[in-house]
């Protein structure tokens, strides 16, 4: 597995096609803690089932954890920042998985661009949830951090183990977490789940 995450990260950045991976229902939850420094395991006992990410924080001081969840087999993922411009960045440290290389790593003035992280790791295996990484914020004044499409290749999306690539797009912002001073989180703990056809014509027979 020594040279998997190199592998993962050249595909990430390099690949010019792409194929659908096994993860087609992946979120990226958010987890804020108010704090000025937290180690890959500060986010627990949040599991994304009996304990939820928090994603309303009073302001001041705040850790922001990146998580991958409702996936099969995930060895990199790709997103990208922007908080609100109250918000004074301290540090990020992307370390969590074993194996783990950054090509990039968000940073001021953050966005699609400065903003992004590009990260890949050795194989992890669903279905608990995954630490990625996490950012020091000295002060967060107001507004959110949200996630927002990186200008790297695929955007936002995850890298499976066989180096296929499960993107998510902007019409399923619910996929992505997002923490908020005040109110306006997001957890994206959960998949979205498509109504059927069948399932929506049960729910109009029932108002018949």
């Amino acid at each position: 597995m020594r040279y998997a995450p190199v592998m993962a990260l050249m595909a990430l950045l390099l690949a010019t096609t792409a194929f659908a991976g096994q993860n087609p229902e992946v979120t990226l939850p958010l987890h804020g803690k108010t704090s000025t420094f937290e180690p890959c395991t500060g986010y627990l006992p949040v599991d994304c089932r009996a304990n939820q990410p928090t994603v309303n924080l009073p302001a001041g001081a705040a850790a922001i954890f990146l998580f991958v969840m409702n996936y099969n087999s995930v060895a990199g993922v790709q997103t990208a920042f922007q908080p609100d411009p109250t918000w004074v960045f301290a540090f990020g440290l992307w370390d969590c998985q074993v194996g783990q290389l950054n090509a990039v790593t968000p940073a001021p003035p953050f966005g699609p661009t400065a903003g992004s992280i590009t990260t890949a790791f050795n194989c992890i295996q669903g279905p608990a949830l995954g630490v990625i990484g996490r950012m020091m914020f000295a002060n967060a004044g107001a507004g959110c951090i949200s996630q927002v499409q990186s200008t790297y290749p695929f955007g936002i999306h995850v890298l499976d183990c066989a180096q296929g690539i499960d993107q998510i797009p902007d019409s399923q912002a619910a996929r992505l977490g997002k923490v908020c001073i005040g109110t306006g989180g997001v957890a994206a703990c959960d998949p979205l789940v498509a109504v059927e056809p069948a399932t929506w014509g049960s729910i109009k027979a029932q108002y018949n």
